[in-house]
C-alpha cells in the first residue's frame, strides 16, 4: 500500500514539474514577445552610433515627428495588449492543458507562437522614430557635458547641430538654407515671412531667434537671460525696442551677408511704431536707396531720397564748429588763422545765426548790420596790410576754398534732422569722393548739435538715425570710436535711436580703448559673418566648459580642465550663413536669422 502511495506521489510530482515547465516557457515565450518590438530599436542604434550625429539631417527637427512617435508607440503598446487579452482568455479557458493533450503539442505551439513573434519583431520599426528622439536628446546631454569620448566626433557633432538648427530657422522664416554654401532661397510652395512682422502685441519684429533644434530636459531647467529691449517676452523674435532711445547699436558684419536686409527691416519696423528716420547710407548706391523709398512708400509713409541738405540749422555756436570742421586740423603754425576765423565767424553771427551760403558771405562782405558792437565791427574790417586785407575778407576766402565743392549738396531749403519734412530721408553718400567724406563728417557733427537741441528744447518724439559704413565718413582728427561714444551717450537721454553699421568692431577705432569706450555706452552689438570674429566675440563673455586633451590621432579623450572658453565660438562667425547674425548687449546675448526684405 505505502508501495503505490509512494508511486502516486511521483507520478504527481513529475506531471506538475512537466506543467511548471510549460507555464514557466509560456510565460518566457510572454516576456520575449513583449520585449521583441525593442529589437530593432537597439540594434539599429548600435548599428548607427555616433555616425548619423555628424550629419546635420540627424539633428533637423520635423514638425511631424511627435507625431510619429506617438502613433509608433500606441501602435505597438496597442497591438501588446491586445496580445496579453488573447493569452489571457487562453489561459483562463484552460488552454494549456488542451494544448498539452494533443500528440506533437510542440510543433502545434510553434506554429502558432512563430507568427506572432515575427510581427512583435516588425513591429520595432514602429519604434525607431521615438528611438531617434531619446537617442538625439542623449547625445545632446553628452555633447553639452562634452563627454563624447571621441575629440573630433565632438566637434563634427556640434558642428552638425549649428547647422540644423540654421536649416530650421530659416525653414521656420520661410526660406531654404543651402547647408553646403550657406546661401538662401525661397523655399517651395511657401510664403516668407518679411520685414517688418506684426506681432499680436503691436511689436515690429525683424527676425527670427535661433536655437538648437533638440533641447534637453537640463536645457529647458537653466533660466536664460533675455537680451533687453531687442527680443519679445516670447523668446522668440528680435523686435524693435519699444522706445525709440533703447534703440542704439552697433552692427558688424562682412559684405554679402545680410546687413543692407537687416537695416532695411529696422527702417520698416521703426517707421510702422510711428518714428521719423533719418538714413545716411555711405556705400552711396541711389538704387538701394530707391528701392527702400519706393518700398516705405508701399507701407504709406513719406520719403525723401538724395534731397541736398541744410547745414545752416541750429545755434550760431553749433553753424561755427560745423564751418570750422572745413578747415585743415591745427597743427600749432595755423593755430592763429584759426582761432581768427572762429572769431570772425561769432562775431558776424552777433545777433542772429548765419541761414545759408548766400548769408553767410553777404555778411563776410557787409557784416555791419549783424554785427553787436562797434569795437567787434572795427576789429574784423580794420585794414591789416596796403593790400586793405581785413580778417572778414580772409575768413571769405578760406571758407569759399572750404564750401565750394560742398556746393551742389548743400540748400538753405534742403533736408535737416528736425525738420519733420518725411517720415524716411535717405541720404546716399559715397565716401571715396573728398567732398561727399567731408559732407558725411559735417552730418556726423550736426546729428550732435541735433542731439543737444532735443535735449534742451525737452522733445521726445521717436527717431531713429541709421548710418551705414559709419567709419567712413569720419574724417579729420576725429577717432570713429570717440564719435560713436559721445553720439550713443547723448542720444538715449533724447529718446533718439542711432543704428552705426561698418565692416568690422576694429574698423570702429584702431585705438583699443576708444573702441572699447564705444562699445561700452549700453549700445548693443550686432554682428554676423566675419573672417576676424575674435575682437567681436570676446563681448558676448565666456564660459566655464571642461576642455579635454585628446590622443596624438583625435580620436580618445584623456586629461581634462576646467577653462574659459568663449561663448560664441570663433569659428562659427566665420562660417555663419547668410542671414545669421548675434545680439550682445547687458550680460546676455542671443543668436537670430533676420526676416528677408517684402
Amino acid at each position: 500500500m505505502s508501495t503505490t502511495n509512494q508511486q502516486q506521489q511521483q507520478g504527481n510530482d513529475a506531471t506538475s514539474d512537466f506543467l511548471s515547465s510549460i507555464i514557466g516557457a509560456v510565460v518566457a515565450v510572454i516576456g520575449v514577445a513583449l520585449v521583441l518590438p525593442l529589437a530593432i530599436p537597439f540594434l539599429a542604434r548600435g548599428a548607427a552610433g555616433y555616425r548619423l550625429a555628424k550629419r546635420h539631417a540627424f539633428w533637423v527637427t520635423l514638425r511631424w515627428h511627435w507625431v510619429a512617435n506617438v502613433a509608433g508607440i500606441a501602435a505597438v503598446v496597442a497591438v501588446l495588449a491586445w496580445e496579453v487579452v488573447m493569452v489571457a482568455q487562453w489561459a483562463a479557458n484552460d488552454g494549456l492543458a488542451t494544448l498539452t493533450a494533443q500528440p506533437e503539442w510542440w510543433s502545434i505551439a510553434w506554429a502558432t507562437v512563430w507568427p506572432w513573434l515575427l510581427l512583435n519583431f516588425f513591429l520595432g520599426f514602429l519604434l525607431l522614430p521615438v528611438t531617434w528622439s531619446l537617442w538625439r536628446r542623449r547625445l545632446a546631454d553628452m555633447v553639452r557635458d562634452r563627454t563624447i569620448p571621441d575629440v573630433v566626433t565632438q566637434e563634427r557633432i556640434e558642428a552638425a547641430r549649428k547647422r540644423a538648427a540654421d536649416i530650421v530657422s530659416a525653414r521656420r522664416v520661410g526660406l531654404r538654407l543651402d547647408p553646403t554654401t550657406g546661401t538662401l532661397s525661397p523655399a517651395d510652395g511657401g510664403t516668407p515671412i518679411t520685414a517688418p512682422h506684426a506681432l499680436p502685441d503691436g511689436r515690429q519684429a525683424v527676425g527670427m531667434l535661433t536655437r538648437n533644434t533638440v533641447r534637453t530636459v537640463r536645457d529647458r531647467l537653466v533660466d536664460d537671460r533675455r537680451v533687453p529691449d531687442w527680443v519679445d517676452s516670447s523668446g522668440q523674435f528680435l523686435v524693435v525696442p519699444e522706445k525709440a532711445g533703447a534703440a542704439r547699436a552697433y552692427l558688424a558684419a562682412e559684405s554679402g551677408v545680410g546687413k543692407t536686409v537687416l537695416i532695411f527691416g529696422w527702417i520698416l519696423a521703426a517707421l510702422q511704431a510711428g518714428w521719423r528716420v533719418n538714413f545716411i547710407d555711405a556705400k552711396g548706391d541711389i538704387e538701394d536707396a530707391e528701392r527702400l523709398a519706393a518700398l516705405a512708400r508701399t507701407f504709406g509713409h513719406t520719403t525723401r531720397v538724395g534731397e541736398p541738405w541744410n547745414m545752416f540749422t541750429g545755434s550760431a555756436e553749433q553753424i561755427t564748429t560745423k564751418l570750422m570742421r572745413l578747415m585743415p586740423a591745427p597743427d600749432g603754425a595755423n593755430q592763429h588763422y584759426l582761432n581768427e576765423l572762429r572769431g570772425v565767424l561769432q562775431i558776424v553771427q552777433g545777433k542772429t545765426p548765419v541761414t545759408g551760403m548766400n548769408d553767410l558771405f553777404g555778411r563776410l562782405t557787409d557784416p555791419a548790420p549783424h554785427v553787436a558792437n562797434q569795437f567787434e565791427l572795427t576789429m574784423i574790417t580794420a585794414p591789416l596790410d596796403k593790400q586793405g586785407t581785413t580778417q572778414a575778407s580772409r575768413v571769405l576766402t578760406s571758407l569759399l576754398v572750404g564750401l565750394r565743392p560742398l556746393e551742389p549738396y548743400l540748400s538753405s531749403s534742403g533736408w535737416s534732422y528736425g525738420d519733420g519734412g518725411a517720415a524716411l530721408t535717405i541720404a546716399p553718400l559715397s565716401p571715396v569722393e573728398d567732398a561727399q567724406a567731408r559732407l558725411g563728417d559735417l552730418m556726423l557733427t550736426d546729428l550732435r548739435g541735433y542731439l543737444a537741441n532735443r535735449l534742451s528744447a525737452r522733445d521726445k518724439s521717436p527717431v531713429l538715425t541709421i548710418i551705414d559704413e559709419f567709419p567712413q565718413l569720419v574724417t579729420g582728427t576725429s577717432d570713429p570710436g570717440d564719435t560713436a561714444g559721445a553720439l550713443y551717450e547723448t542720444s538715449r537721454s533724447a529718446n533718439a535711436g542711432l543704428i552705426l553699421a561698418g565692416q568690422s568692431v576694429a574698423g570702429l577705432s584702431n585705438d583699443e580703448t576708444r573702441r572699447r569706450r564705444a562699445l561700452a555706452s549700453g549700445a548693443a552689438l550686432f554682428f554676423g559673418r566675419s573672417k576676424d570674429p575674435e575682437d567681436v566675440v570676446k563681448y558676448a563673455g565666456t564660459v566655464m566648459r571642461m576642455e579635454a586633451s585628446g590622443a596624438a590621432a583625435g580620436d580618445e579623450l584623456r586629461s581634462a580642465r576646467a577653462q574659459h572658453t568663449f561663448v560664441i565660438p570663433p569659428q562659427d562667425v566665420r562660417e555663419a550663413s547668410q542671414g545669421s547674425f548675434w545680439v550682445v548687449q547687458g550680460g546676455a546675448m542671443a543668436a537670430f536669422r533676420s526676416f528677408p526684405s517684402p
